[in-house]
């Protein structure tokens, strides 16, 4: 059985993937700089950059659905006629 989440979490969920990546793997990459030194950092930065994939994806994925979408289609369809 899926999780139910709430439509404001289930909008932001990507967003946030996104801004945690980039603060991951950038901040990262900033400290391994600074001491010198890859160690836990090498593994921060790739966690980091596969929540930018993930997040990345999952907002064309949910772009490319919409674009499809029959209710999208229908709404638009609906809009364009005059009613009675």
């Amino acid at each position: 059985m899926k999780r139910w989440w709430p439509d404001g979490v289930y909008q932001s969920k990507p967003y946030v993937a996104l801004g945690a990546g980039a603060v991951l793997a950038v901040g990262s990459v900033v400290a391994s700089v600074i001491q010198g030194d890859w160690g836990w950092f090498a593994i921060v930065c790739a966690f980091g950059c596969g929540l930018l994939i993930y997040g990345g994806i999952v907002l064309q994925l949910r772009r490319e659905y919409r674009q499809r979408s029959k209710w999208a289609r229908h709404d638009s369809d609906d809009q364009r006629k005059p009613r009675k």
